[in-house]
């Protein structure tokens, strides 16, 4: 039985909703394509990451960066190569982060790049920037080689950006991925466009 309370504030938050008709249009950005009706809400301020692992090696290493893109909220995984096929148990995604974030295996990680994200290679060569020094972008891809070779220069030249870690030794895939995302996270709003994005 419906308490008449309840009915009443029911009735109440009912007739105080505006219609979505009724809604003022917002005006139209570049973001909006045509293909969005007019009014579509701007999501041009929103940071996020993504990355891309071209030809990882085995399912523990994709385990292990599932993992890493759920402690650091990124946003999609992507995967190019014929070394590994989508497993059905992650051993090293003990969080179980492939439910929540999407893995996508693709031919070719350029083909993915979302607008306005700005693609970052990860990887030690000759004219790539210590990532200590490195300003984010506010969206990135961030592209990761694999973990018993490196990124073909033919990715890295379409990359916009070319970081790297400057460490005494090698470090393996996930720490990589765990270690680039993290110094994201700890300059926090230091990205390329400052406060203004969330």
């Amino acid at each position: 039985m419906r308490s008449p309370v309840g009915a009443s504030l029911l009735a109440k938050a009912a007739g105080q909703t505006p219609q979505i008709s009724n809604l003022p249009a917002l005006p139209q950005s570049p973001y909006n394509r045509p293909l969005f009706p007019e009014g579509t809400p701007l999501v041009a301020d929103k940071r996020y990451s993504c990355i891309g692992l071209y030809n990882p090696k085995s399912p523990e290493n994709v385990g292990s960066v599932m993992r890493a893109a759920g402690c650091y909220g990124v946003a999609s995984v992507f995967y190019t190569g014929k070394r590994y096929e989508r497993a059905a148990d992650f051993v090293t995604d003990t969080k179980r982060v492939h439910y929540d974030i999407p893995l996508i295996g693709i031919d070719d990680l350029k083909k993915i790049l979302p607008l306005n994200c700005v693609p970052v290679a990860v990887e030690l060569v000759e004219g790539a920037r210590p990532l200590p020094e490195y300003t984010h972008p506010d969206r990135a891809l961030y592209i990761f080689g694999p973990e018993d070779g490196s990124l073909d220069k033919e990715i890295r030249d379409w990359c916009e950006d070319v970081v790297y870690i400057p460490t005494t030794g090698c470090m393996n895939l996930a720490a990589t991925v765990n270690v680039v995302l993290y110094d994201r996270m700890a300059k926090g709003l230091n990205t390329r466009s400052g406060p203004k994005f969330r």
